[in-house]
């Protein structure tokens, strides 16, 4: 399925090498900045000049700032959803992207939905980009663990791994020694955290008498006869200790009421960059993605393109203190939602922060929501959180099982949000909304019908 989109991307690619003035626009989450780390990286290898833009949104006022800075662009994990802004701004554009396909064009356009690959789940982003770097040149096949990074920032990992084409782009990873696949336990946190606290952060699945308490975590580790000292990780123990350690999470969460799926789906494949070193965050692709998701959500995008292209000295040290940083608020916005709680509708709950949670991290806060037990993961989450225009910016979150049964909030979201003057999109698990603030009520009443109708 790759080599499709592969083939289909001559068009970008001779777009590209034509360019004379060229701007590389892409969307500011873990994927889009994955992508641009990718597509940087190759234009860097042909020699063509390019200036690089983060963006949260393209409308028709960010299309008009970034036309100052050339006429020329390539947008990257967004732009099937803009064309008609792009044909009014832009006599010369190209698109890579996974999202559906909103309009048609004549300009270079790859997205996966063209090639009947949904993109929600075989495909992301930066695995299109990836497609259009390998068309480029065959040297570009080793940013195939990158594109496997925006797959797991995507949360493309259906049933516990990736799907797909994103297994093609796995294989390329393999064959050119930069990419490791393995069945482990899929905490976040392998690599990074001492054995006792990287327990004690588990929110997914949520474990009682654990998650949160690392003396407890302390205490468990010597019951069952694994070392707890500060200095020992996960990854510092053999095959046999892990799995006992897996094991016995497994039976303490039985003994506790942790639904059975909710413990199977703690061991499935990870992916881990071959070249990185142990014990760092950009070793495993879940904690990559995670570091992006800093820098872009605190906009600071470019620091984590950097990285994607292999800067592990100045930008690499940036981007690690804006995860520290991001994992503090995020803390934080956990710690008020679980204080102040969701409000339950029929067909799906709702979690009103105000201004109490930034509009950035509103959306990371509701996917974290799903590994704890304060909300019901039968229905799917909407997190409100007013933007700097004093308007509503909605995040909604929900898990495959319900997705299965029909759920897409990407429909959802778009079709109430124009409603009521918004707008809105995104995939069938995770989608995002901005809705004036006076027509709060009316869109989620129109929410709550339209889930209530997926799933009937």
């Amino acid at each position: 399925m790759l080599e499709r989109i592969v083939e289909g991307s001559e068009p970008v690619v001779d777009f590209l090498e034509n360019a004379k003035d060229l701007t590389v626009v892409t969307h500011y989450d873990a994927d889009g900045l994955a992508s641009a780390g990718i597509m940087s990286k190759a234009l860097d290898r042909i020699g063509k000049p390019h200036r690089i833009v983060p963006t949260k949104q393209l409308n028709e006022e960010r299309a008009k700032e970034i036309k100052k800075m050339g006429k020329e662009v390539i947008v990257l994990d967004m732009g099937s959803g803009q064309v008609p802004v792009l044909e009014n701004n832009f006599d010369k554009f190209a698109i890579c992207d996974h999202h559906e396909t909103l309009h048609e064009t004549d300009k270079p356009h790859l997205n996966a939905h063209l090639f009947d690959i949904d993109g929600n789940k075989e495909i992301s982003g930066a695995g299109v980009t990836y497609a259009a770097a390998k068309a480029m040149s065959k040297k570009n096949k080793d940013l195939a663990a990158i594109a496997i990074v925006g797959a797991v920032g995507d949360m493309q990992e259906t049933d516990g791994q990736v799907i797909g084409t994103n297994r093609d782009i796995i294989k390329d990873g393999k064959e050119n020694n930069v990419l490791t696949v393995k069945n482990d336990i899929k905490l976040y946190g392998r690599h990074t955290r001492p054995l006792a606290q990287f327990l004690s952060y588990s929110s997914d699945p949520f474990l009682p008498g654990l998650t949160g308490d690392e003396a407890n975590c302390y205490s468990f580790l010597e019951k069952i006869g694994l070392p707890t000292g500060s200095d020992v990780y996960y990854v510092d123990l053999d095959r046999e200790q892990q799995k006992k350690l897996i094991s016995e999470l497994v039976t303490y969460g039985l003994s506790h009421g942790v639904p059975d799926f909710l413990l199977q789906n703690m061991v499935g494949e990870v992916y881990e960059l071959k070249q990185e070193r142990n014990k760092t965050v950009i070793k495993d692709c879940k904690g990559f993605s995670t570091l992006l998701n800093a820098c872009g959500r605190h906009k600071k995008g470019r620091i984590g393109i950097e990285v994607c292209k292999g800067n592990r000295e100045e930008e690499y040290e940036k981007a690690k203190n804006l995860l520290k940083m991001h994992r503090r608020l995020l803390r934080e916005g956990m710690q008020w939602a679980q204080n102040n709680g969701v409000n339950e509708k029929e067909n799906f709950q709702v979690l009103d922060a105000g201004e109490n949670i930034k509009e950035t991290l509103i959306g990371i806060v509701a996917g974290m929501l799903y590994g704890t037990k304060t909300i019901n993961n039968s229905k799917p989450i909407v997190a409100l959180a007013i933007n700097k225009e004093g308007n509503y910016k909605a995040s909604a979150r929900a898990t495959w099982t319900l997705v299965r049964k029909g759920l897409d909030l990407g429909e959802a979201l778009e079709e109430c949000a124009q409603k009521f003057d918004g707008e809105g999109g995104g995939h069938t698990i995770a989608a995002g909304a901005r809705i004036p603030r006076a027509k709060k009520e009316q869109f989620l009443t129109a929410f709550d019908k339209k889930v209530g109708e997926q799933l009937s």
